[in-house]
């Protein structure tokens, strides 16, 4: 009989069949702690806003659309997945690359704490988004290499949110007590080294931690995926493509809160800080929620039918902000609202991902996902300054109703069979 070590082993895919589930954990924990402090929307968010705001005196429209050029690496993601996929560098498939673009983003960092002007600040952020969206789709792929032959790849995302929002929680702490004790620009310059010393750590552990073995250069077969995709399987992709794109695009309120909260409300950053983090707290929250309750308990669809009510109502509850006591009670259950929403729709697309091109079929989903909510933050945005005329209570009432007609899509997701059936070995 096999030890549980070398069942363990067996699980693997051939490339990674050094590399122990203990390691693979450890690693993606501390991968996803640098997430959730070196991403642009992390640790140094509130203090590019706060720049943005009392330093350029921009609005929350131009600070939305500025903001925007920093998610074009999230949208480009399937690139970053077909290099991973199949063009090894120096032999590697996964963690040649996580070493340089994790590299990459420390380096770039330090470059953003030294940038003496917007435009050099945003060259140098821009490239740490890369190095930080290129870390996100490899790392995507390799959790579902690693998790699918024991259908554990919801459990490793679960893992996955639970060390990126711990980490937020630190993050927007301390970015609110940056932005409440410096100048705007010193601000911004402390946050950027800090996220510098996390990026530049996971580009060594990506290279001792992540354990395969060589693999020869394989040109990308478009033929091969076509194969992998039959016409069924093909639909379920697409399905799922459509419901995370309009689930995503409801006009984002996220510049246009951090503005009412300023300007309107009267909180100071450090409160704003604050709050970022008790989000972060319910999003772990809605994590182990989703993990204990929802998982392995109920499908796809009936996920999604919660994950929409949930969602809808925690917009709506934002037209009840006017204390620092509901903006506390509101931050929680938006943050447990769209963790549930994540897992859901990230479990959707590793359901719907061919062997052997895990990353590049979710960094295209992801991707689609990323560049209809960057239309709907600047959709949004546009909306409060320039239809509403910095109203904040009728963007609400517009992005509760984009998600609640999400509701029209969920009969066309996976169905249950394809959800609560183990794997075939």
């Amino acid at each position: 009989m096999k030890s549980s070590q070398e069942d363990a082993a067996t699980c693997l895919p051939a490339n990674l069949l050094a590399m122990s589930k203990k390691t693979f954990l450890s690693y993606i924990v501390l991968a996803y702690i640098t997430q959730g402090i070196a991403q642009h929307f992390c640790l140094i968010a509130q203090p590019l806003e706060y720049y943005m705001l009392k330093t350029l005196s921009m609005n929350a429209a131009q600070v939305a659309a500025l903001l925007s050029v920093l998610m074009i690496p999230w949208m480009i993601k399937p690139i970053f997945g077909i290099l991973s996929d199949s063009l090894p560098l120096v032999g590697y498939r996964r963690k040649s690359y996580l070493s340089l673009f994790y590299g990459l983003s420390g380096l770039c960092y330090l470059w953003s704490a030294a940038a003496q002007s917007i435009e050099l600040l945003v060259a140098a952020l821009f490239l740490t988004a890369m190095g930080m969206a290129a870390g996100t789709a490899i790392i995507c792929g390799l959790t579902l290499e690693v998790g699918r032959p024991d259908s554990e790849t919801r459990r490793f995302q679960a893992i996955q949110a639970v060390s990126y929002y711990s980490a937020n929680i630190g993050s927007f702490l301390l970015g609110g007590y940056l932005c409440g004790h410096l100048a705007p620009s010193t601000a911004v310059s402390v946050a950027a080294t800090i996220a510098a010393i996390p990026c530049l750590v996971t580009a060594g552990a990506s290279w001792l931690l992540v354990q395969e073995e060589k693999t020869e250069l394989k040109p990308p077969s478009v033929k091969a995926l076509r194969e992998k995709l039959a016409p069924a399987k093909f639909r379920r992709l697409l399905y799922v493509a459509l419901f995370m794109c309009c689930w995503s695009f409801s006009p984002g309120f996220g510049t246009p809160l951090y503005f009412h909260q300023t300007k309107d409300l009267g909180f100071d950053q450090v409160f704003i800080g604050q709050l970022g983090a008790l989000f972060s707290v319910g999003m772990i929250a809605g994590a182990l929620f989703f993990r204990k309750f929802l998982d392995q308990k109920c499908t796809p669809r009936k996920q999604a039918k919660i994950a929409v009510i949930v969602g809808t109502t925690s917009t709506l509850a934002y037209l009840l902000l006017g204390s620092q006591t509901s903006a506390v009670c509101l931050e929680l259950l938006r943050g447990f609202a769209e963790m549930l929403a994540i897992l859901l729709v990230y479990g959707l697309a590793a359901d719907v991902s061919p062997k052997k091109f895990e990353s590049t079929t979710i960094a295209l989903l992801v991707a689609a996902y990323n560049i209809a909510e960057q239309i709907s933050i600047n959709v949004g945005a546009s909306l409060y300054t320039f239809v509403f005329n910095d109203g904040f209570a009728p963007l609400i009432v517009v992005s509760a109703i984009t998600t609640l007609a999400c509701w029209l899509l969920i009969p066309l997701l996976p169905e249950a069979d394809q959800h609560l059936e183990p794997a075939k070995q």
